[in-house]
């Protein structure tokens, strides 16, 4: 079985005085565009992990209104995205082997992605992700949640490149909101 995560734990501070995540594009936030991305993955349930901002975002969740979709709060969220995606792996049921990670602020993810990583062949891979003309990208597929929880637990890198399988995709892959000008400058419009 697999699960998603979605690292929502940041304080957005490039992003100015609003939380980048409750910033509405096409009509709904970040955040719901990477559930929804999320939802449309072949995963059981979705964990969003918060910190920062951490009630807004819980509300933001909860008026998606899909039993399959929770929060969590990341007490050491400030120690940034490896703790937070430990926080993730932490909760998962034994069950749940694989796990996609998403980041809440890339809205131009394809509803198919999580399908794509997921039929891409193992190998002995750890792991499966995006990349757009070698630059690594998201969501993360995680193949063996056991393995990288441990790595995490002892203060190392969640994987070795060579145990990565990346997957040629486009532009999207790389496209996460910084900045209030990346909305426009990508191409992803208010």
């Amino acid at each position: 079985m697999r699960a998603a995560i979605i690292l929502a734990a940041g304080r957005s501070q490039r992003f100015g005085t609003s939380n980048k995540l409750l910033v509405r594009r096409r009509g709904k936030t970040l955040l719901r565009s990477a559930i929804e991305s999320a939802l449309s993955s072949p995963v059981g349930r979705v964990i969003v992990v918060t910190g920062a901002d951490g009630s807004r975002i819980r509300n933001a969740v909860h008026a998606v209104g899909n039993p399959r979709v929770f929060t969590l709060f990341a007490p050491d969220h400030r120690d940034g995205h490896r703790a937070s995606l430990l926080r993730g792996l932490r909760v998962l049921r034994r069950s749940e082997r694989e796990a996609l990670i998403f980041l809440g602020d890339m809205p131009a993810l394809p509803s198919a992605i999580g399908l794509r990583l997921a039929k891409a062949p193992v190998a002995g891979n750890k792991a499966v992700r995006p990349s757009y003309r070698g630059q690594p990208g998201h969501p993360v597929l995680i193949r063996d949640v056991g393995a990288v929880r441990d790595r995490l637990e002892q203060g190392k890198p969640p994987f070795h490149r060579d145990e990565v399988r990346h997957i040629e995709t486009g532009r999207w892959a790389v496209l996460d909101i910084d900045r209030p000008g990346d909305l426009r400058r990508n191409g992803i419009t208010r």
